[in-house]
């Protein structure tokens, strides 16, 4: 997905090539790639932050349950099953148009966040829903670390990559189904305290492994 015929007969002539996806290792040497490493998802220092909002702010942004990204047919339908259960979400990212007035439950913003917008949302939001893309059959994506850089408290899908990230139950939350997520939404709505601790040790995690982009940049130019 996203890629080109020239992207597969260019890759023999790179020295090395750097992905994010485990599974990328062993296909791309398929293709021709000579020297493959492994980085990891990453958050930007300077914008992925816990941040004060203004009254304004606060009045756009502020929800028990959000979710950020684009429009897919999975996440939608556990979106829904969410809301016919009397959880309500404010949606924000794209293509989600079939979804608006859809159900009372779902508050389809269908808008794009950038920068500081991003990390604000984020902050406002009590319980962040982070799901996969299937398409790219991700295991882990960039949210999943720029959620808790936020310090923002994370709920999301469960791989195994992502339990390497984070420590269930400490640092982020998991889920493996919609019965499950629609539980631990229900469960730490009312845990403040909890859901602070979990969303702060998750914040610290990020800055103690190294998950930012400064550090993943100065591993790649370390290894070149």
């Amino acid at each position: 997905h996203g890629h080109s015929r020239w992207y597969w007969a260019g890759l023999r002539f790179y020295d090395r090539v750097f992905t994010t996806k485990m599974y990328n290792l062993a296909e791309l040497k398929l293709f021709g790639a000579q020297h493959i490493d492994l980085f990891l998802d990453s958050y930007d220092e300077k914008i992925h932050k816990p941040m004060s909002l203004t009254a304004v702010e606060r009045e756009r942004f502020t929800c028990d349950v959000g979710a950020i990204g684009a429009y897919e047919d999975e996440r939608a339908q556990s979106l829904l099953y969410l809301a016919k259960h009397g959880i309500k979400v404010h949606v924000w990212g794209g293509n989600w148009e079939k979804m608006v007035n859809f159900h009372a439950n779902l508050i389809i913003k269908n808008e794009f966040l950038f920068g500081e917008d991003y990390s604000k949302a984020i902050c406002a939001t009590k319980i962040n829903l982070n799901f996969l893309r299937k398409i790219n059959r991700d295991e882990v994506t960039s949210r999943s670390v720029e959620i808790p850089a936020c310090g923002g408290f994370m709920l999301s899908e469960r791989t195994a990559r992502h339990m390497n990230f984070f420590e269930e139950g400490k640092e982020a939350e998991f889920f493996g189904s919609n019965v499950e997520l629609l539980k631990k939404i229900r469960y730490f709505l009312e845990k403040n305290e909890e859901r602070a601790e979990i969303a702060r040790a998750g914040m610290e995690k990020c800055v103690a492994s190294g998950y930012s982009m400064r550090t993943q940049l100065t591993t790649i130019l370390d290894t070149t």
